[in-house]
């Protein structure tokens, strides 16, 4: 097979271009698009240097990680070792899902002109591959950034909460929801959301599984019931504009979010249901509810 010089350095050019793009666009790095001429350049002759066996050195890894390296220098300049170092890493993981895309594509697309000469995948219909290997690989690398994204997202408005309520506490899950601002409607008091199912432990379990009976004014005899002194709250999701739950006021409740919160000033709202499918989290707390938590562990003993 008969290889030119001239379209090895365009089609590596063009794949070295679009890698440092991509990774300025995942990296939230400014575009400098001379700069990225620059190192696309150098990538494309230090492709050339590797068809010529006099200059074996370049085979060397660290002569491999040290290019690498100064394209980078070049495309972004250099700040600290650390952004260097994360810079690097993106551009690692860019260059080995659009070269695994170039290669999936190529060997579906033209099988038979695929060859390795020293070391390296060669084949003929590289500017077209180097071109659809850049949209299929930065598709893949947008995907699953959204999916980590998502997650760490995600993650962030979980914390764990503890319940206290007479000599009893429990700990749980809970979710940040910016959406439940849910008020006891005659003191005003904010409402945690908490599955029914999480607070056994902190209630009696005879107690909680006639929890729908005391809403429908069933078993409102039992002398127990009153020492909880219940309230109903009224509230409306979707599907449901007319709903009820039962609450009770706890001591305090503790959240361990970037620092320590109490909070004394609460009411447990007693959802039967699951709020997560994966059981994630079983509780939904207010953002309101975490502005006015008291950052002092010490009040704890006095409460």
């Amino acid at each position: 097979m008969t290889i030119y010089i001239d379209v090895v350095i365009l089609e590596n050019l063009a794949m070295n271009y679009i890698i440092l793009i991509a990774t300025a666009l995942i990296g939230k790095y400014e575009i400098r698009y001379f700069r990225n001429i620059l190192a696309s350049t150098l990538g494309g002759i230090y492709a050339i240097l590797n068809y010529i066996k006099t200059f074996s050195i370049i085979q060397n890894l660290i002569f491999k990680i040290a290019v690498s390296i100064l394209m980078i220098i070049i495309t972004f300049g250099v700040k600290d070792l650390k952004l260097l170092v994360k810079q690097l890493i993106i551009f690692y993981l860019v260059s080995f899902t659009f070269g695994g895309a170039a290669f999936m594509l190529l060997f579906f697309l033209k099988p038979e002109d695929i060859i390795f000469r020293n070391g390296h995948l060669i084949g003929t219909y590289p500017i077209k591959i180097a071109i659809l290997g850049g949209i299929v690989g930065f598709s893949i690398i947008a995907m699953v950034s959204n999916i980590i994204r998502d997650r760490r997202k995600i993650k962030s408005m979980l914390c764990d909460m503890e319940i206290f309520y007479k000599e009893r506490k429990i700990k749980l899950k809970t979710m940040i929801d910016t959406g439940n601002l849910l008020k006891d409607p005659i003191t005003q008091t904010d409402v945690i959301i908490v599955e029914k199912a999480s607070l056994k432990g902190l209630l009696e379990d005879e107690i909680l599984d006639h929890i729908e009976d005391i809403l429908n004014g069933k078993w409102l005899e039992d002398s127990r019931i009153h020492n909880y002194k219940f309230k109903l709250i009224p509230f409306s999701s979707l599907g449901n504009e007319n709903g009820l739950i039962i609450g009770f006021k706890p001591e305090y409740i503790k959240i361990y979010d970037e620092t320590e919160k109490i909070i004394k000033n609460v009411i447990i709202g007693i959802y039967p249901g699951r709020l997560s499918k994966t059981n994630l989290y079983t509780s939904l707390i207010g953002l309101n509810i975490l502005k006015e938590g008291i950052q002092n562990e010490k009040l704890v003993k006095n409460a």
